[in-house]
């Protein structure tokens, strides 16, 4: 059974206390979510989404009503947007703070593909 990995987001001028995430492996590996991360802003502020490569995107499906959420990634596999109305306005979001947080610990592999 695969095991979970935790962190810490950086705190935000609506959430100073700082932020948490758990991101659990899919066990199913013809399951196209490669997991589903779990991210907690306030006690009552704790969403759960399923999460996806696909093609220069991470995808956040969350898992109370399935909407979906894409962070684009740029050539260097990094995150330089997101779909969600909190990008829209501020620039930044849970999603790409996540993405950032995934990557950097080995989570996601969304290295660019390289022409042979």
């Amino acid at each position: 059974m695969p095991l979970p990995t935790c962190g810490q987001l950086a705190p935000t001028l609506t959430h100073k206390a700082g932020r948490r995430w758990a991101f659990l492996p899919s066990a199913d590996a013809m399951s196209p979510s490669i997991g589903t991360l779990t991210i907690v802003q306030s006690k009552r502020d704790t969403v759960s989404y399923g999460v996806a490569l696909e093609e220069g995107q991470v995808l956040f499906v969350k898992l109370t009503d399935g909407e979906v959420y894409g962070v684009t990634l740029n050539h260097r596999g990094q995150p330089v947007k997101c779909s969600c109305t909190g990008y829209c306005f501020k620039k930044t979001c849970k999603h790409c703070d996540c993405t950032k947080e995934l990557l950097a610990d080995g989570v996601l592999d969304a290295a660019p593909a390289h022409a042979a």
